[in-house]
Formats: C-alpha cells, structure tokens, sequence
C-alpha cells in the first residue's frame, strides 16, 4: 500500500492517480491510418506535437479550439526537409527533429503560449527524468527494429517503479477509454527503442532524440 502511495506522488501532484490517467488521457489523438488495410501514417509527429499544444494551452487557459495534427501540418507551413512529402515512398510525411521544433515554435508564437521547444539530441536519461519530474512533457523519438521511427510524448515518471507513462499517437488506441490511453512502460524498455541506431539515424546523426519544451518568461 505504502509503494502505491509514492508511486502516485512521484507521477502526480494529483492524489488520485486514477484521475490522473483519465485526465492526461484525454490529450490522447490518433496519428491515424493511410488506407484501408489500416497501414498507419507517418503522422507520429505532427500529433504528437498537437498533443503537447493542447496540454499546455489547457494549462495556460488560453481557451483556444483543440488543435489536431492536420491543424499542425498546415499551420507550420514546414518545407520539404522539415517534413518530408507524402509521395516519398514509405517514409513520406515523416517529420525530423528539426522539424518538430521548427513547428512547435511557430504555433506557439501564433497562439501566444509562452513556451518553447528545444532539440536535445543524444541526451541522457537524467535530461529525461528531470523535465518530467519538474511537470514538463518530453517528446521522444524511438526506432524500431526493422528501421522505422515513432514520436511520442512522456509525461510522468514513477521513481520507485522506474516507469515512464506516455501518450502514444497510435490510433488502435482510440476506442480505448482515456485512463487507459496513458501507455506505461519500464526505463529499460523504453531505452532499448530510443536509444537503438539504424543506418538512416548514423547518416543523419540522429540518436536519443528528445525535444524538450521550457517556459520563456
């Protein structure tokens, strides 16, 4: 029982971690599917980026509509190398890290939202850990095995439990109920994805890539 007490106090400032889920669960949004055999899109990121963009305009109360990841993508007005174009075979709509900042910042500056985004590349579990502990969202790129990558968005850390929770863009998660679109996973699970090298990452020097998000005034 004891455990379960901390645990909630180290992922929330809330004292019911069930509440927790069920909010930060609401955030969740589908990267969605690109055809009818249900292929996911390569959206991960614009959505991902959505997601944070809601989570703090709703912290900031600017009342804003929700913005999804299609606002994101025309909004950002990225160019070919900040997102690569759809008719680019299996990796087109892919968004870099650049990209994502490049992107995060504009809208900010259009909303107003005093925050902003921050490439940190081949960063280290402790730059995770601390801006999650401090309440800030942390935005991760992970490479999977057979060589594709995944954005996605932690945001709370369980010290005892050496757990990260996060929201993936994933859309067989939308008919899920919100608490249980909080994905978790352990430390070591999540670092064999985000740390993993494929030949694309060595050519761009792409390697535990986070984008980190910092209040400006």
């Amino acid at each position: 029982m004891g455990s379960e007490t901390n645990s909630q106090k180290d992922v929330s400032s809330l004292s019911n971690w069930a509440a927790e889920r069920q909010f930060l669960g609401r955030f969740y949004l589908s990267q969605g599917f690109r055809d009818e055999q249900q292929h996911t899109t390569n959206d991960c990121g614009p959505t991902s980026l959505a997601v944070v963009l809601n989570l703090l305009l709703f912290q900031a109360n600017l009342n804003s509509r929700p913005l999804d990841k299609d606002s994101v993508i025309t909004d950002a007005r990225l160019g070919f190398w900040q997102r690569l174009p759809l008719w680019v075979p299996n990796v087109g709509g892919a968004t870099p890290p650049w990209g994502m900042v490049t992107a995060f910042n504009r809208l900010a500056a259009e909303f107003k939202l005093d925050w902003r985004a921050e490439r940190h590349s081949h960063a280290r579990r402790a730059h995770v850990i601390e801006h999650l502990m401090t309440g800030k969202p942390v935005t991760a790129l992970k490479i999977w095995a057979n060589g594709g990558a995944h954005w996605i968005n932690l945001v709370r850390y369980a010290s005892d439990k050496d757990r990260l929770y996060y929201l993936d863009p994933n859309p067989y998660l939308e008919h899920l109920s919100p608490e249980k679109r909080l994905q978790s996973q352990s430390w070591a699970e999540f670092e064999a994805d985000w740390s993993r090298k494929s030949w694309w990452s060595r050519l761009f020097g792409i390697q535990c890539e986070i984008i980190i998000y910092t209040k400006t005034i």
